[in-house]
């Protein structure tokens, strides 16, 4: 049975791979579950189900048909709009809204500036000591020196830093100003240095997790945008990237042997089950589960923040996975953590709403031309399938920010479009 889900992936990335003439948005989603899906079958069959958060063992294993199909379709039907884009017969992105664009770029970079500041006298020392210590110190929810410095910053500052999470957006910007328009260099090394916020800010905690999301979305942005670049960018990239990739390759395995290097199954079995639990845990949680409660903090984090006072902190977790008498902050990709709050039901009301949205947005295949609003919108959009391979990314408030602000600019790009095609058709009806 655990072969099914990667036979199922596999075949879908092939089937894309040569609809799309290769690499697009579609095949790369579809094959980090093959991927991952390959991982599980590796924890299976050696015997790898008994930590790293696999919620089973050897002896309790589940792994029916009825979760198995689920799991495969759910997820398929959230990846499904995203193959109606071709990125190879990509030729413009639109900005209807260029200042609007502009001040919140500057404002990202002014965020990141700050985060900058608040980092920059102490992650080196961080870094050099004990990163399992410190990984554990952020899980039993002690803050950070930066999270320490934070607080003295003067409230509007504070309020401002709330954005920091918000500048992945940065990287999507980057590219679309690189490749679209004929912004200063410095701009542009400025807006990268944006997009790096909160992976430098997650080197506090010694935490792999936004380190991972931005390498994941950076490669995004390139089969995104690839077409479109240069071959003066493509060329610099490489030179620039190359010992960057070196770097983050070497702090994520530095992270995993300080945190697994210990156990039986050593740094390299404990990246594998990192990876690979999605599928079992998804089948997990489907035999076990119980929907006495809906708890929806993580779906709709601002809601819950603001009114009701809740929020998926530690504590928070803690209680429900009392209450399930299983640990539920496990990976057991996003339709998982949607299935576990919001019941089965609830998942698939989710789903197909995420479908629809996004099936909105894209509007049709093969297009040639994008909107900015559009293109960030299926940028924040393709972050829960593609992060999704671990768990729902956008399950905190601050999180939540970043839709907010391409919201905005989705609208606005809009309104902006449909009033200059008023006006287009205006002029035309007076000529004739």
């Amino acid at each position: 049975m655990f072969f099914i889900p990667f036979v199922f992936f596999l075949l879908f990335t092939i089937y894309w791979w040569k609809t799309h003439n290769g690499l697009d948005v579609c095949t790369y989603m579809s094959g980090l579950y093959a991927f991952t899906t390959f991982l599980s079958i590796i924890i299976v069959t050696n015997d790898l189900t008994d930590a790293g958060g696999i919620l089973f063992d050897r002896y309790d294993i589940e792994l029916n048909f009825l979760p198995t199909v689920i799991f495969c379709v759910t997820i398929m039907l959230g990846i499904l709009p995203f193959s109606m884009i071709y990125s190879k017969e990509i030729k413009n992105i639109s900005n209807n809204s260029p200042h609007l664009v502009t001040v919140i770029s500057l404002m990202l970079i002014g965020v990141s500036l700050l985060n900058f500041w608040l980092v920059a006298d102490s992650t080196a020392e961080i870094l050099s000591g004990d990163l399992e210590t410190v990984r554990r110190a952020h899980y039993e929810g002690i803050e950070t020196p930066a999270e320490a410095k934070a607080q003295t910053l003067p409230s509007i500052l504070g309020y401002f830093y709330y954005l920091k999470l918000s500048t992945l957006v940065a990287l999507p910007l980057f590219f679309y100003y690189a490749c679209f328009t004929n912004k200063s260099k410095w701009f542009l090394a400025l807006l990268f240095f944006a997009s790096l916020t909160t992976p430098i800010s997650a080197l506090q905690a010694a935490d792999r997790t936004e380190l991972i999301l931005y390498s994941m979305m950076f490669l995004y942005c390139l089969i995104f945008f690839w077409k479109n670049l240069t071959k003066n960018f493509k060329r610099k990239m490489f030179i620039f990237g190359t010992p960057m990739l070196l770097i983050i390759a070497t702090y994520i395995v530095a992270v995993s042997v300080a945190r697994f290097g210990d156990r039986d199954e050593g740094a390299e079995g404990g990246a594998i089950q990192y990876a690979g639990q999605n599928y079992l845990n998804f089948c997990y949680f489907w035999e076990n589960a119980k929907y006495d409660e809906i708890c929806s903090e993580r779906e709709f984090p601002m809601i819950n923040h603001f009114i009701m006072k809740i929020d998926s902190k530690k504590e928070r977790r803690e209680e429900r996975s009392g209450h399930q008498g299983f640990f539920i902050s496990v990976f057991p990709a996003y339709v998982g953590d949607i299935m576990l709050d919001l019941s089965p039901i609830g998942m698939f009301m989710w789903v197909l709403f995420f479908f629809i949205i996004n099936m909105l947005i894209i509007k049709r295949s093969h297009r040639e031309e994008f909107d900015i609003g559009e293109m960030l919108a299926v940028f924040t959009s393709a972050v829960i399938p593609i992060f999704g391979i671990f768990y729902y990314k956008y399950a905190f408030w601050h999180y939540t920010l970043m839709l907010i602000m391409v919201f905005i600019i989705y609208v606005s790009s809009g309104l902006n479009k449909k009033q200059q095609q008023t006006y287009h058709e205006g002029d035309e009806r007076e000529a004739i």
